[in-house]
């Protein structure tokens, strides 16, 4: 199934709904992520870090960050925002002064998680007029709040706290690791046991996230137009050009030849 990483999103989008119950897959996006948690219970996994947030909590992902979320339906807000945009209202020293390096969760008081959500709640409106200035406005003033109001939210570690240091792993070395039997061997465990703990905790499938790792690594050496097809695939974990492409396919629901040939005309 084609991943959702190259999805264009807008310089701003908000919305209200009832989120999906699980994300079938890990994905990106160029621009923030943004999102508040008005009803139920959600798993974030970023990066390589594991979260599990409840009513109130506030999700910030930086632009070209994996990641994925899990669990029952939730009643939320999402925005969008990309650099463009906040480059187009605030200047650099306000831009120094938000929480945009890093993910975090931010878990704020009784009191001021009505603020939030009255905040969010005109937002939407002001986004539905087309009134951006005033969106942004309120984005600078809850960003804000997030980086300067004592943060009460507790870190959660994986169910099985092992699974933290094979992303790790397999994020730092994707490009060595041939098949799923040598992350087996490093962590000391078997094949089948490492699949099934791998899934319970994170919810899909380690070969799917290991090949979503080389396929974004892939895609962006594809950039570089003095490598061959072959190059990048070796590059990017791959022993085979054929598998490469399967796939490459099957995450990004083109060919890399057609992907490649779209970076460049962009």
């Amino acid at each position: 199934m084609p991943q959702t990483i190259d999805t264009p999103i807008p310089d701003f989008y908000i919305e209200k709904a009832v989120g999906k119950a699980t994300m079938p897959h890990m994905h990106d996006h160029r621009a923030y992520e943004l999102y508040y948690l008005c009803r139920g219970e959600r798993e974030y996994f970023i990066g390589d870090q594991f979260y599990k947030i409840g009513e109130g909590d506030t999700v910030l992902i930086p632009p070209d960050l994996l990641h994925r979320t899990a669990g029952k339906g939730a009643t939320r807000f999402l925005l969008y925002f990309s650099e463009d945009f906040l480059r187009r209202f605030f200047t650099d020293e306000m831009l120094s002064a938000l929480p945009l390096e890093s993910p975090l969760v931010f878990r704020p008081s009784e009191t001021l998680r009505s603020d939030i959500e009255e905040e969010l709640g005109a937002m939407l409106t002001e986004y539905a007029d087309g009134a951006e200035h005033f969106s942004a406005s309120r984005l600078c003033r809850l960003l804000l709040i997030i980086a300067n109001t004592p943060n009460g939210y507790t870190s959660t570690p994986f169910p099985d706290q092992r699974i933290g240091q094979i992303v790790r792993y397999i994020n730092e070395h994707y490009s060595e690791i041939s098949d799923i039997e040598q992350i087996a061997d490093r962590f000391f465990i078997s094949k089948y046991h490492l699949c099934r703990t791998f899934n319970k905790n994170l919810g899909l499938p380690l070969i799917s996230y290991l090949n979503t790792i080389k396929i974004r690594a892939a895609a962006e050496l594809m950039q570089n137009e003095k490598l061959n097809l072959t190059e990048i695939a070796t590059r990017s974990g791959f022993n085979s050009s054929s598998y490469f492409c399967k796939v490459f396919k099957a995450e990004k629901g083109v060919a890399p030849t057609i992907y490649r040939k779209n970076l460049q005309s962009k």
